[in-house]
């Protein structure tokens, strides 16, 4: 298991955004990033879970179990945290 302090934490929104595309060039556009820098973020991500979490399909990415095992984490973590940096008042 990754220690939490040594995990960028920017890579959920590259996972998020992969499990939601399918696509690591969609995802890119959509994080505004390029296609490298969210292949390199993937690469990061494997690392991290120990796992491929995306393979290679005709079009696109197709999720591992692992991954899809983390969608409703993730969807959950960053609704949490547009909450909290959404609230104006401490």
């Amino acid at each position: 298991m990754a220690d939490i302090r040594t995990v960028d934490l920017n890579l959920l929104k590259a996972l998020d955004a992969l499990l939601d595309e399918r696509s690591v060039t969609r995802a890119g556009e959509r994080l505004a990033l390029s296609q490298p820098a969210v292949s390199g973020m993937l690469t990061r991500l494997r690392d991290v879970f120990g796992d491929p979490l995306f393979v290679r399909a005709q079009r696109g990415v197709v999720p591992t179990a692992r991954a899809a095992g983390t969608c409703r984490p993730c969807k959950a973590v960053a609704r949490r945290v547009r909450g909290i940096v959404a609230t104006s008042a401490f």
